[in-house]
């Protein structure tokens, strides 16, 4: 494209783009002069998309990247939601009373019936006033020794 052509093609754009603002803002007041300055710059954005040559764009991954891939855990733990939400209820357990009482032991007492072992369920109950709600949350040995017996582990 020419100098003078490119030169032409600018001040007809300029153009267009100020004819565009005044008459979005002679039909709509200030809410037309703003929709139609999006509209233009849009307009400008694809313009400049067009006249930009055909480089070839850089890769977005260097070749160097790969040798990372066998570092990765072939499994993810954003592969399991469950097991983080399992996690996360097992941490506030050992925190509140309450979060064990209402999270940690239905599960349990769920994971017990659908294993079939029904001793373990016994175990649940955590020594301490299970009627203070705000009171400290079972520790961890405790957890262990439950998950132990769900596990047939003597």
């Amino acid at each position: 494209m020419s100098r003078a052509r490119r030169v032409v093609a600018m001040a007809a754009a300029v153009i267009g783009v100020g004819g565009a603002v005044a008459a979005g803002y002679a039909a709509a007041g200030p809410t037309g002069l703003v929709d139609a300055t999006a509209l233009a710059t849009l307009g400008v954005l694809v313009l400049a998309r067009g006249l930009v040559r055909d480089e070839k764009p850089p890769p977005v991954r260097d070749s160097g990247n790969r040798r990372h891939r066998r570092n990765r855990p072939a499994v993810r733990a954003a592969d399991f939601p469950a097991y983080a939400s399992i996690t996360s209820d097992l941490e506030w357990a050992q925190m509140s009373r309450r979060h064990y009482e209402h999270g940690i032991r239905p599960l349990l007492a769920r994971l017990a019936a659908s294993l079939g072992r029904p001793q373990a369920v016994a175990d649940l109950a955590v020594p301490g006033n299970a009627l203070d709600p705000d009171g400290p949350g079972v520790d961890r040995a405790t957890l262990e020794r439950i998950v132990a017996k769900l596990e047939g582990e003597p």
